[in-house]
């Protein structure tokens, strides 16, 4: 019978090549979900590998969550259809009579849609913007768009230099972009025990542990934040200072900087989702702001039509357009939204 034998790359560990592999096959569907994966002392032979090295590999890819041990029977592929990757329920209908509190959205208002409604009909009348956005753009967007972002950006008291900022598909595409560019699959990342629902179906959609930090009325418990970083620090965090999602709840000022500081102790990365704007005499210092002078997190600002992301020395924010901000430097880093 012929056994799956995959075609390893040339650098990095060999088991994790294997496992790369592995994850590679199964999404491509040369492995199917129940599928068994050939015994580990053939699969050694065939490659050329010792047998550690298989275990090895099977061990990471099981980490990761793409496949399952069984007891006296050997390693599946696992079904992953039962998994929701998709909850996030925006646009979603709910039942009659249900209030659906998943998610703090800002109360209906007349001029919201009247002024996208205007917007469009000015497009419309101006046939060189029309064939621009016909037209392919640069991957990080039009150069006048990132320029007046950053204008707009500055008259709300948030600091961002053009350069740092890239033009995405909304802030979902944002929050996608910093977990891929971020994180590998099977790696922990932590968030507020209630969160935004889209950061958690995009956490799913790239097979990442997601483990919930406890909050209260002053936002996350940083303290239980240290206490996971004690067993276990997490690749990553994400949180809301501003009015978190759905809680409403802002973080204070002390607990920024002590998560800035576990940022820092523990080596990972912070994504600053500030989606909900605040004038700047009711806000608290952005984290991307305290981690300045080693940066350690992305950021995504305030929202206005879609969304954005900017990045100062590593930074990823997301504000009002689909907006998102490129790191300049290497690790540590920071992401604000």
């Amino acid at each position: 019978m012929t056994i799956w034998t995959p075609e390893l790359p040339e650098d990095g560990p060999r088991y994790r090549r294997i496992a790369d592999a592995m994850a590679e096959a199964i999404t491509r569907g040369e492995l199917a979900p129940g599928e068994r994966l050939p015994p580990q002392r053939r699969l050694a032979d065939k490659l050329g590998v010792t047998i550690g090295t298989i275990t090895r590999a099977y061990a990471e890819a099981q980490r990761q969550g793409w496949v399952e041990s069984r007891v006296g029977s050997g390693t599946y592929v696992r079904h992953r259809e039962a998994e929701s990757t998709a909850t996030f329920r925006a646009g979603q209908p709910v039942e009659n009579g249900v209030v659906d509190m998943s998610m703090s959205l800002p109360p209906p208002h007349p001029l919201r849609p009247q002024g996208l409604r205007d917007t469009l009909l000015a497009l419309a009348d101006d046939p060189a913007c029309l064939q621009r956005a016909v037209d392919y753009q640069p991957e990080y967007g039009l150069e006048s768009h990132r320029r007046q972002l950053a204008e707009w950006l500055g008259h709300l008291g948030m600091s961002a230099e053009p350069e740092s900022l890239v033009i995405t598909q909304g802030g979902q595409h944002g929050l996608t972009l910093a977990l891929q560019a971020l994180t590998r699959p099977g790696e922990l990342v932590a968030a507020d025990a209630l969160t935004y629902p889209g950061f958690i179906g995009a956490a799913r959609q790239a097979h990442l542990k997601l483990l919930g930090v406890p909050l209260d009325e002053h936002g996350m418990d940083i303290e239980a934040l240290s206490r996971l970083c004690a067993r276990q620090p997490p690749r990553l965090v994400y949180t809301t200072p501003e009015q978190n999602n759905p809680t409403g709840a802002c973080l204070t000022e002390a607990r920024r900087e002590r998560l800035v500081a576990l940022a820092r102790e523990h080596d990972f990365w912070l994504i600053e989702d500030n989606v909900q704007y605040l004038p700047e005499a009711d806000r608290g210092t952005p984290l991307i702001e305290l981690a300045r002078s080693e940066p350690c997190a992305f950021s995504v600002p305030p929202r206005c039509w879609p969304a954005v992301c900017e990045s100062a020395p590593w930074s990823f924010p997301k504000r009002c357009w689909g907006e998102s901000a490129v790191p300049c430097a290497p690790r540590p880093g920071w992401c604000r939204r």
